[in-house]
């Protein structure tokens, strides 16, 4: 019996490790619409005619200094200005700030193409 007691502890130890590996991934939401986040960066990018137009300048600073508060700060200012407010805020939902950071990144070096890609 004390051979028992000695290997229990291990084995609900090792299932509780495995319990919390599974759920992990399902308890970390992820972005659920990437693909109209990039499109979203792409339009607000373009928009580079007007000179009162901080929007995009906040993105590339955001990018540029990695946070993504800024970035998201920004992107929420351009879907307003285009009247998309509401879109936007079901593709960021579930989202983190890092994957808008890096979202915006790949828009911003590569282009909407490479984006479009990695946003599958």
């Amino acid at each position: 019996m004390a051979v028992t007691q000695g290997k229990m502890p291990y084995l609900c130890g090792m299932v509780l490790l495995a319990t919390l590996l599974i759920a992990a991934p399902s308890a970390h939401a992820a972005c659920k619409s990437p693909k109209n986040i990039c499109k979203h960066f792409d339009d607000c990018l373009q928009r580079t005619s007007d000179p009162n137009n901080k929007d995009v300048d906040d993105i590339r600073a955001g990018v540029k200094a990695r946070d993504g508060q800024i970035v998201l700060a920004g992107a929420e200012a351009c879907a307003r200005d285009l009247g998309r407010k509401q879109q936007w805020n079901k593709w960021a939902r579930g989202c983190s700030v890092l994957e808008l950071v890096q979202i915006a990144r790949t828009e911003l070096e590569l282009g909407k193409v490479y984006c479009d890609r990695d946003s599958q």
